[in-house]
């Protein structure tokens, strides 16, 4: 059992360190810190009959030893499905009305601290019979909210079902060894959790450097391209004060020479080629400072059948120029909490890729979505696609798949991928190399008054 206590207590620390503003991140953390608990009541025994047996603990020290080890089993078997139901609470929140869902925790708490007051069970850590009658029922509640779940992305469903096969397996041994087989009489089965609990660990740690866990991966990601951002920020804002000031004395001496060359036209045309150049970097500079400059914003309810109407109707002339179908499907209940200024800037960006990817013509498509959970703009496209091995690095500051393009930076998905995570949304990416791309945006849900 020391493998046990060891993979569950690194796994409940990856989950609170990494994403400790996740709420069914934090619970899930709590529930592997709890099953950690039961491994270490386990290897707290094993320690104590060594010690008895090798006489190095006496009986004062084995009755503490005792009260620790009583301790953890009581953090195991009573925190385990009070904080599955919370974590099943917190992931599908949006199948419970709202006040349900914030008072939970301190409802579901009422049963295991009333187990606390029951007298001490001779020779086993707990009443099984009395925490059947609770617990079990937590468990399916719980098991029954993450089974539930409905997703808007397919990314999302991946990464639910991916927590389905480490969480459930775990969570139904942990069931039957624990609190329905001593209810027959059997008791310490609890040691055979160590195979589903070893590959649940799997899962996670596979799911954790590849596709993202519970949005750990994610958040790392975010943390990164954050920090990435706030650098070129910095350092463009530097970059762009040195060079106005150089391209200001090159405009005022340029200026000069122009009134001091008189009639000499081959002198006036290099002094053309200079000020034309100046201008040409001027130009570049404000273009990359506008980019990553990280502007206020000025966030309200927005249309977004609105925002995306206008940006299609703005391109629609050099996509039928280019032999391009484009198809819309509009939900006119699409609402969002957004700068609207930006995230139309950020669809014209997206279309705009979408055109550039279809050179020879294609079928570019926009839909607008309203769901429950918030809103979706999805934009598809029928172009060269993006190959796999480049597909994460798309949202990466001056990643461009672009080459030779002029006035192309490759800041317009890590720009799209940036404003979406400050407005509280998620950018998604999938892609086919031949195939097409899809983009989509994910809004939340607007919060009505009063609800």
């Amino acid at each position: 059992m020391l493998f046990v206590w060891i993979v569950l207590w690194i796994a409940s620390a990856l989950l609170i360190a990494a994403n400790r503003r996740n709420a069914a991140g934090r619970w899930l953390s709590f529930v592997s810190f709890c099953g950690g608990m039961g491994a270490l009541a386990s290897v707290l025994e094993g320690w104590i009959v060594s010690m008895l047996a090798s006489g190095d603990i006496d009986s004062a020290g084995e009755h503490v030893l005792r009260i620790i080890q009583r301790c953890c089993s009581w953090t195991s078997y009573y925190g385990l499905p009070y904080g599955f139901l919370c974590f099943g609470s917190s992931y599908n929140a949006e199948l419970l009305p709202q006040r349900l869902s914030r008072r939970m925790p301190l409802l579901a708490l009422l049963l295991p601290l009333a187990m606390l007051a029951l007298p001490i069970a001779e020779n086993y850590p707990v009443h099984y019979n009395l925490l059947a009658i609770w617990a079990i029922p937590y468990f399916v509640f719980g098991g029954v909210l993450l089974l539930t779940k409905k997703h808007v992305h397919p990314a999302e469903r991946r990464a639910h079902g991916i927590l389905l096969v480490a969480v459930m397996p775990a969570i139904l041994a942990a069931v039957t060894m624990n609190y329905v087989l001593p209810l027959l009489g059997l008791y310490r089965m609890w040691r055979y959790n160590v195979y589903p609990i070893g590959f649940a660990f799997i899962i996670f740690i596979v799911a954790l450097f590849n596709v993202g866990f519970l949005g750990v991966q994610l958040l790392i990601e975010r943390r990164q391209l954050n920090y990435s951002l706030r650098a070129i920020t910095s350092g463009t804002a530097m970059l762009n004060h040195a060079i106005k000031n150089d391209i200001g004395k090159m405009k005022l001496f340029t200026d000069k020479i122009k009134r001091e060359a008189g009639p000499n036209a081959e002198l006036h045309a290099d002094i053309s080629v200079i000020s034309s150049a100046a201008q040409h970097i001027e130009a570049m500079i404000r273009s990359v400072h506008e980019r990553t400059q990280e502007l206020q914003l000025q966030l309200r309810e927005v249309s977004l059948m609105q925002l995306v109407e206008e940006q299609i109707a703005a391109l629609s002339e050099h996509a039928s120029a280019r032999g391009i179908a484009i198809t819309t499907q509009y939900d006119v209940n699409a609402l969002a909490i957004a700068d609207a200024a930006q995230t139309s800037e950020a669809i014209h960006n997206v279309l705009q890729n979408a055109l550039d990817a279809m050179p020879t013509g294609g079928q570019l498509t926009a839909a607008v979505i309203a769901g429950k959970r918030g809103s979706t703009i999805e934009i598809s496209d029928t172009g060269v696609g993006i190959e796999k091995s480049q597909l994460r690095k798309v949202i990466e500051p001056f990643f461009t798949t672009k080459s030779g393009k002029t006035m192309n930076f490759g800041l317009g998905l890590a720009y799209c991928y940036q404003l979406m995570h400050r407005q509280g949304g998620e950018l998604r990416i999938s892609s086919e190399a031949g195939a097409g791309t899809i983009v989509r945006f994910h809004f939340r849900a607007v919060r009505k008054k009063g609800a």
